[in-house]
């Protein structure tokens, strides 16, 4: 009995144990776990990794970091399947989907001086059974007093923006150097915000409905718009990209394109365009015209290059010197084109014309010749008879001179006297058929003469 009792009493550890460790495991928090701490060196290159861990598979993992741009720039990304990754100006984001419990990224920075720089955590959300979860706050992360305070309040009562079909709210902004708080009318709605000192300039805090995402964006009071705050030097000016003026100057051959910016924003911006008859075709460069306003309040065009993070004033007065050159250029190779055009169309009219008129002469000259045949062989047709008639005459002068030809041969013989010929002319008679020769008998003839 004693035994029955010590082997139930074991039977009941084991499994409260069992309970215990798949209880723990069950409720294990997601985490992340990474380089933060790097060491740059000048042309050198930095990397660093992460491990995005949970108790069960996800589906989807972005990862955000932050660096500073003086030490460090960016330059590539991996991790995973699906793996997608984008740096520059300070941030990196990256994202996969594992469908596994684990997810591993590599970062690869190159240094511009030798120091040592950190490189933060700034977000990290995951979506498990097609919920997301921020990692950041799973880990046992306590929010400041001032974001619990401010998550106690009704988000409905607050100014929202969408943004990547998600919801943001207005939410009280860190402090910014060169800016102080305010309080601003967003969508009629009592919102805090800060105002540039010295410009007409207001940036928000915005904050995604599930929390994940925290960021300023400069709130464009005229339009409602917000675009993400961005503040770089160009040369000497401080700048801070602005919505460009809605039916503003743009540059010539300039099309409008969003920016990419972060995971989740874009950026207005205008990218250079070759024109192909009436198509316009990008440039394959990562270079932008973004608009912006310095320190002095004068607003302007900046070249923006994505890859080398660098921002330069645009030298409009040289481009639109050059785009005026060239559009001369095409000008002149369209009105050549255009009279080359006109020339064709003229020669091939004129070669219509041409070739219809002799084709009309060619005609006329076929009907005139049918009609001359035609002729001939009815001429023809027409002297057949004075032809027969011709050669019956011709036979009855033959029969005439050979009836002549025989009168002639025909002699008379006697004695002749003087001043008597031989032969004497026959009289004409109105039948020559019926002429019969009398024979003259010579002696006859003497002896009545001598009578």
């Amino acid at each position: 009995m004693g035994k029955m009792k010590h082997f139930k009493g074991q039977t009941l550890g084991i499994l409260c144990c069992l309970l215990l460790y798949f209880g723990i495991t069950a409720m294990a928090a997601p985490a992340v776990e990474g380089n933060t701490d790097v060491t740059s060196v000048t042309d050198g290159t930095v990397s660093a990794d992460y491990v995005v861990t949970n108790d069960t598979a996800m589906e989807h993992v972005s990862l955000t970091l932050s660096y500073d741009k003086e030490v460090l720039t960016y330059l590539s990304g991996s991790g995973g399947d699906n793996f997608s990754g984008n740096g520059g100006n300070g941030a990196v984001q990256l994202s996969s989907s594992p469908n596994d419990t684990t997810a591993s990224f590599s970062v690869r920075f190159r240094g511009k001086e030798d120091t040592d720089t950190k490189i933060e955590i700034t977000s990290c959300v995951i979506t498990v059974d097609g919920k997301e979860i921020d990692v950041l706050n799973q880990d046992g992360s306590v929010p400041s007093d001032e974001e619990a305070v401010e998550g106690d309040e009704d988000d409905e009562e607050r100014a929202s923006f969408v943004i990547d079909e998600r919801t943001f709210y207005v939410r009280r902004p860190d402090d910014i150097e060169g800016f102080d708080s305010v309080h601003l009318d967003i969508q009629g709605i009592d919102s805090r915000a800060l105002k540039h000192q010295n410009l007409d300039i207001y940036v928000v805090r915005l904050r995604s409905d599930n929390g994940s995402y925290r960021d300023d964006f400069v709130y464009n009071p005229d339009t409602g718009n917000v675009i993400p705050f961005v503040q770089m030097e160009s040369g000497k000016d401080d700048v801070i990209f602005i919505e460009p003026v809605e039916g503003g100057y743009t540059p010539t051959r300039y099309s409008y394109v969003d920016m990419p910016w972060g995971p989740k924003y874009t950026i207005p911006a205008y990218k250079h365009v070759i024109i192909d008859g009436v198509d316009e075709i990008f440039d394959d460069t990562n270079r932008y015209l973004v608009y912006g306003i310095n320190q002095d309040g004068e607003k302007a065009w900046y070249s923006y290059d994505y890859d080398k993070e660098c921002l330069q004033a645009f030298d409009d007065m040289a481009y639109q010197g050059e785009q005026n050159y060239i559009l001369d250029l095409e000008e002149s190779v369209e009105g050549m084109r255009a009279e080359s055009a006109n020339l064709l169309k003229r020669y091939d009219t004129n070669m219509g014309r041409r070739l219809m008129i002799i084709l009309a002469l060619i005609i006329i000259i076929v009907i005139l010749l049918n009609a001359v045949v035609l002729l001939y062989l009815r001429m023809r047709k027409m002297q057949f008879p004075e032809s027969e008639e011709e050669e019956i005459a011709e036979e009855l002068e033959t029969t005439t001179a050979n009836r002549r030809r025989k009168k002639a041969s025909a002699y008379i013989t006697g004695n002749l006297e003087e001043n008597e010929t031989d032969f004497q002319e026959p009289e004409k008679e109105e039948e020559e058929d019926d002429i019969e020769l009398e024979i003259i008998d010579l002696d006859d003839l003497g002896e009545e003469d001598e009578k």
